[in-house]
């Protein structure tokens, strides 16, 4: 939405760093099984998703983009949720190690495994992007509200929690998480993430 690239150039200068390594690599001894972790949840009054999949062809040489909305109040395109960019020259090897010319293709699908929690799955597993030109992942979590421990009130524990909030990644499903590198806008209620391959990516703590 305009109002998240238009204030991610004016909070540059105050961007909050979740972490500062290589954000396709977990953070050290920042890993949890899924009980241990948090994911966000969105709050019970959030819009219903506009689309909670989206597919298209990444192509070596042109910058793509797939974004995910939830509903306005007439039931159309409403605010953005997520955006997947690929740039021109990110595609490195396809899913079998054989590597991509301009030019050559691959289809990319973004879904959301659950609609109450703020999970994705990103496909196909295996692909893999050049590290200097990685993919960027955005996520919104401006509909979870600021209750973000959901017991009823918003007070300093909720300040606190929002403080830890990062993107993880978990391999396979029931696997392990594994917090990467990102950044964090609070003012957007927006975290960004650069990324060499696919799997699931959360928003938790």
């Amino acid at each position: 939405m305009d109002r998240t690239w238009v204030g991610k150039g004016l909070l540059l200068g105050s961007m909050v760093l979740v972490a500062c390594s290589d954000s396709t690599e977990p953070t050290p001894d920042i890993i949890r099984d899924p009980g241990a972790l948090n994911i966000l949840q969105l709050a019970q009054n959030a819009p219903p998703l506009w689309n909670s999949q989206a597919s298209f062809y990444a192509v070596r040489g042109e910058g793509r983009e797939a974004r995910l909305f939830f509903q306005d109040a007439t039931g159309g395109r409403g605010e953005e949720y997520l955006r997947l960019k690929i740039p021109g020259p990110s595609l490195l090897t396809r899913p079998d190690g054989t590597p991509f010319s301009v030019g050559d293709s691959i289809l990319i699908t973004v879904t959301v495994v659950d609609v109450q929690q703020i999970l994705f799955e990103l496909e196909p597993s295996g692909l893999r992007f050049d590290p200097a030109k990685p993919a960027e992942l955005d996520i919104e979590y401006q509909e979870a509200g600021d209750d973000y421990d959901q017991d009823g009130d918003v007070d300093a524990e909720d300040d606190r929690i929002e403080t830890e909030l990062a993107i993880w990644r978990q391999e396979v499903a029931g696997g392990v998480f594994e917090r990467l590198g990102s950044v964090k806008f609070e003012d957007l209620k927006e975290i960004d993430v650069e990324l060499t391959g696919f799997t699931r990516y959360a928003i938790a703590y």
